[in-house]
């Protein structure tokens, strides 16, 4: 609908109202018409400012228009506060560009003609209605946090700008323009000058709060922008002023630039005296402001814990199957005798036992589905994220198959109920629950074997080099986190912790597979071969029975014709790989046994790990180059770096669970285990963060020294050529569990023994008490190790922390052009704001002809009775009478 009309002011003025709904002009209704169904009312518009103080950052208007109506109009009836454009002119000029308000239709029904009152608000005030970046709108909250990047103000403002004026002028003849003063830049050098929003950024996901209902709306965006530069935005019809109030209050003339780029002309400084031919009535009042004796700004630090979202983050794991589901029974019995095959005869056909040493283990799995994480793969020709291809919520064992017969990475729940032949004879107690637990499985199925119990694994056997590089990358992280890692002074070192856990899952050769000992059960047992045992020297017989179900709620029915699939760690497996120190005496300096190559780039930087131990010194920030910018695929993996284990003498290194190695030692100042990769000032590593698991480390065993190694020529999936053993193509799967990637920092070495908060603060006069403290900054700038100490605070790395761009690191000053400092922003908003507050002044209402000028938010204004000059803090206009109020303050 689209709805329009005019009336003539008492000052001769047309003042001319369009109305249009969901952008349909197709039912056109002009107000005024003669025999018509709608007119305007005596009083027909008002434009009223709803400025509180000079504290506010967003400085809205709202229109209010009057109809008379003889019937009811649905189309006016918004129910998002976009619905409606309205646009008001006065001579041809707009005065107000704005929306209706949602859900606020009101009108009497008891007359021919009933009064209808609309009330809008302008763009700046839409705001409130709207979700940063459309979230729950446009987007959802799961594709915006996976898409969130490190952005500039001038990137956050002009998505909020765009969207909100995108079919703000309804005849389409004007152009929006977004006016910036200048008054605040990074520094004071004059190409600067107005630059300062492409120059600063800050993580997105601040803005996004941990869940969908803590998102920001648009306005509390922009606010918190302009609130930590101390500017200002105020809208006159399709042009957005962003300015100070020094700006305001000062007797130069204006120069505006476009923020987009361009110029955007200049504002002369007029002063209007009031006379009795300007001001429109006698009502003019006065008061006096509030005073305060001290201003207090808080710092609101949204601390920054998570570099990498975890695959296995409970948070952000959800799964397209019921529920769980049996898949694997694994049936065994120690021993080689003739009982311990007449047992595994008797458990593997439900029947009971009375030889002690079997055991029945039930394997139940679920696939999970990480909304962060891609984990890619190839099948039938054809490129597919597997927990997208089989994530169907139909037969759930397809995954857990499909990685025992392939090369893969998926994030599966795995719980076992581990029964003895014992406990089933002796207690019928049944088993309450099963106690689930989630984990990332990088599956191998090696081709490598086990003649007498000794692991036999050559250059040849699956996998090889070019096997691991074909099924690269393993895994890839989604979402987006962005930040700055780096500290802003030399004396902090700021650190990436790895952890978690990690097993070499090894294979697991069974005594037959299920349908041939199904088949031959009841032959001689000296026929089947018994397998290694960890618990019994002499071996065991051991099979395994897989299961499928369509749906996970269904009885799961036998799979006979599977002999491979997924097979899950077991404290009951085989281990093997003694060892046995890296010298004759049994010393160990073996600090990591490599086992998964990763890829981290953070904005420009890559991480590489230079040497093979794993310590903090071995890992460097280098310029990442996309592949092709390589000139291999080996130049190209070689800005990896490893995530692996260390092993004590004896140990061995598979079929054990280990943490990830720990290179954090008590002189490092944190308070953390793990992996540890330092970031210090001269890294420069700040922005959006992407990580890879590329492969699994080709390790090589030396035998004749007992322990593991890799080397990094030409890249970590080639194997040592000096060594006799392979790892991997003796492993079934790598199990990672508990797997996190958190950022630390050493505080410059000092240690905080109770957490602060961080205030700003003014100077005090003590002559009165009205003390201002409800101040809150949620951008926040860095700190120093000795503003941090000075002031008994962490040095944490945070979301809140806008960046420098041009330096890489965090802000820790800004140019204010009106006093002419440098300063924190916070500083100079504490400092600004108690120039203008600790000392009393004469604030005034002032009701003037709007012709000719009178009524100009950036005019002075002097009062005959009052020395000294005003300025405009809001301007409300009767369209009709022709008169404006001016709230105004003393300069």
């Amino acid at each position: 609908m689209y709805l329009h009309g005019e009336f003539i002011s008492r000052h001769g003025a047309i003042i001319a109202v369009h109305i249009l709904t969901d952008s349909d002009d197709t039912n056109a209704v002009e107000i005024g018409v003669e025999g018509g169904d709608v007119f305007f009312t005596d009083d027909p518009v008002d434009i009223d400012c709803e400025v509180n103080d000079t504290f506010d950052h967003l400085i809205r208007h709202s229109a209010t228009i009057r109809l008379l109506t003889r019937g009811f109009i649905p189309s006016l009836f918004s129910t998002t506060c976009r619905n409606a454009v309205v646009n008001i002119y006065r001579d041809g000029e707009c005065l107000f560009a704005g929306y209706i308000e949602p859900q606020t239709y009101s009108q009497g029904f008891n007359e021919v003609f009933d009064e209808l009152e609309l009330n809008s608000v302008d763009v700046i005030g839409s705001w409130q209605y709207g979700k940063f970046k459309g979230i729950g709108s446009e987007t959802s909250y799961a594709a915006a946090r996976n898409s969130a990047k490190q952005a500039t103000f001038l990137a956050l403002l002009s998505d909020i700008f765009d969207r909100s004026t995108a079919e703000i002028d309804i005849a389409a003849g004007s152009s929006v323009a977004f006016l910036y003063d200048g008054s605040k830049a990074v520094d004071n050098t004059a190409a600067n000058r107005y630059t300062i929003m492409s120059q600063i950024s800050v993580s997105e996901l601040l803005f996004m709060g941990d869940e969908e209902d803590d998102v920001w709306t648009e306005d509390a965006v922009v606010e918190e922008i302009l609130r930590y530069l101390n500017l200002h935005i105020v809208q006159q019809g399709f042009n957005f002023y962003i300015f100070s109030w020094e700006s305001v209050r000062g007797n130069d003339t204006v120069t505006w630039q476009n923020i987009y780029g361009g110029s955007g002309g200049t504002t002369a400084r007029r002063s209007v005296t009031f006379t009795a031919d300007n001001v429109a009535d006698t009502g003019t009042q006065i008061s006096i402001g509030e005073v305060y004796n001290q201003l207090s700004l808080t710092c609101d630090i949204e601390k920054a814990e998570i570099v990498i979202e975890s695959p296995l983050d409970d948070d952000l794991l959800t799964s397209a199957f019921s529920r769980k589901q049996r898949y694997l029974t694994e049936y065994s019995a120690d021993g080689d005798g003739s009982q311990a095959f007449t047992a595994i005869k008797a458990i593997t056909q439900g029947r009971s036992t009375t030889y002690d040493q079997g055991n029945v283990t039930q394997w139940f799995i679920r696939c999970l589905k990480n909304e962060a994480w891609r984990f890619p793969a190839t099948i039938e020709g054809e490129e597919v994220d597997l927990q997208e291809y089989f994530g169907t919520g139909e037969n759930q064992q397809a995954l857990a198959n499909w990685l025992g017969e392939n090369m893969g990475a998926a994030v599966m729940s795995l719980g076992k109920v581990d029964i003895s032949t014992k406990q089933a004879r002796t207690d019928d107690s049944p088993e309450a629950s099963v106690s689930m637990e989630s984990d990332l499985i990088i599956s191998v199925n090696g081709g490598g074997n086990f003649n007498n119990g000794i692991a036999r694994a050559t250059e040849t056997m699956y996998p090889t080099a070019a096997d691991i590089k074909a099924r690269i990358p393993l895994a890839v992280y989604e979402g987006r986190f962005s930040g700055i890692f780096s500290p802003v002074d030399d004396t902090v070192t700021n650190y990436i912790v790895f952890s978690g856990k990690i097993v070499l899952n090894p294979l697991m050769p069974v005594t037959a597979e299920w349908s041939r000992w199904m088949a031959h059960i009841n032959t001689d047992y000296y026929w089947h071969e018994t397998v290694y045992s960890r618990e019994n020297n002499d071996g065991r017989y051991y099979v395994r029975q897989y299961w499928r179900a369509k749906n996970p709620k269904d009885t799961p029915a036998s799979d006979n014709t599977r002999s491979e699939g997924l097979i899950p760690f077991s404290d009951k497996g085989r281990q093997w790989g003694s060892y046995l120190g890296t010298c004759w005496n049994q010393e160990d300096h073996l600090s990591k046994v490599p086992v998964v190559a990763c890829m981290l780039v953070i904005g420009g930087k890559c991480l590489v790990e230079t040497g093979s131990s794993g310590h903090p010194s071995d890992f460097t920030w280098q310029t990442y180059k996309e592949r092709s910018q390589c000139e291999s695929d080996d130049e190209y993996y070689n800005q990896c770096f490893t995530l692996g284990f260390n092993p004590a003498v004896e140990d061995y290194v598979v079929g054990k669970e280990y943490d990830i190695q720990n290179n954090i030692d008590y002189t490092m100042g944190l308070d953390v285990e793990g992996t540890a990769i330092p970031i210090k000032k001269s890294d420069n590593v700040s922005g959006d963060v992407k990580f890879t698991i590329l492969g699994l480390v080709n390790n090589t065993l030396n035998e004749a020294l007992g322990y593991t190694w890799s080397v990094h020529v030409p890249t970590p999936f080639y194997a040592n050529p000096d060594s006799n053993k392979r790892i991997l193509p003796l492993l079934s799967n790598v199990i990672m569990s508990g797997f996190e990637a958190k950022i630390v920092t050493d505080n410059g070495m000092n240690e905080i023994l109770e957490e602060n908060d961080l205030i700003y603060m003014s100077d005090t006069d003590e002559q009165y008490v009205n003390k201002k403290d409800d101040i809150t900054f949620k951008i926040t700038s860095a700190l120093t190790a000795a503003e941090a100490e000075a002031v008994g605070v962490e040095n944490v790395v945070a979301k809140s922390t806008p960046l420098n761009v041009a330096t890489g690191n965090g802000v820790t000053a800004i140019y204010d052009a009106a006093s002419g400092q440098t300063a924190k922003p916070e500083q100079l908003y504490v400092d600004a704001y108690w120039q203008e507050y600790h000392t009393p002044r004469v604030t005034m209402t002032q009701c003037v002809e709007d012709i000719d000028g009178n009524a100009d938010i950036f005019a002075h204004y002097v009062h005959p009775a009052i020395s000294g000059g005003f300025y405009v803090i809001g301007i409300s206009r009767n369209l009709m009478e022709g008169t404006a109020e001016l709230n105004i303050k003393a300069i």
